[in-house]
């Protein structure tokens, strides 16, 4: 297995689309614009938005490759940028920090660990590019639910990577991480 990530770009937008309607039906909907259109309910928006987004060369996330097989997606951008997601949670605008919003895996790459090394990997990668604050906006599942549909990072991923949490939620935390430069 040869992991590497790749941002999202035009050249990879058949990668994206493919991997979303592979991993997950709710995310290949979406495509990941739920923070960009004015109703994330309305899944008309989504392509539109996706399409504007990658002609103005706008790159909010990461795809995880195995090979040259893209096996994950990762929603890594400026929070502030993610509007719907800022004022839904009424934050205070702050440019320094980067929000990590989503993952998906395709089925045959869960219960490998991929979702921490993927984790890893767009941290280093953000590093890398000075950024200096993550925060993660997880979801807290219930022992018996069932996740395979959901698109946020599960809060035991959160903690297992070291990160702290800075709003509590009964279902949707949000996890902080300071990177070293």
């Amino acid at each position: 297995m040869t992991l590497s990530i790749r941002p999202l770009d035009r050249a990879r937008a058949a990668d994206f689309r493919h991997l979303l309607a592979r991993a997950n039906p709710e995310a290949a909907r979406c495509l990941c614009t739920a923070s960009y259109v004015e109703t994330w309910k309305d899944p008309s928006l989504a392509a539109p938005c996706r399409e504007r987004m990658l002609q103005a060369g706008v790159s909010d996330g990461f795809l995880l490759y195995d090979g040259e097989r893209a096996v994950g997606w990762c929603q890594a951008a400026p929070r502030d940028g993610l509007l719907n997601l800022v004022r839904g949670r009424k934050l205070s605008p702050d440019p320094a920090i980067w929000a990590i919003s989503c993952m998906v895996l395709v089925a045959e790459a869960k219960g490998k660990g991929l979702s921490r090394e993927f984790l890893h990997l767009v941290l280093d990668e953000l590093r890398r590019r000075g950024v200096t604050r993550v925060q993660v906006f997880a979801c807290r599942y219930g022992p018996d639910e069932d996740t395979s549909t959901f698109v946020e990072l599960p809060e035991s991923l959160c903690t297992r990577a070291g990160m702290t949490l800075e709003h509590d939620h009964p279902m949707r935390p949000i996890y902080g991480f300071k990177l070293a430069p």
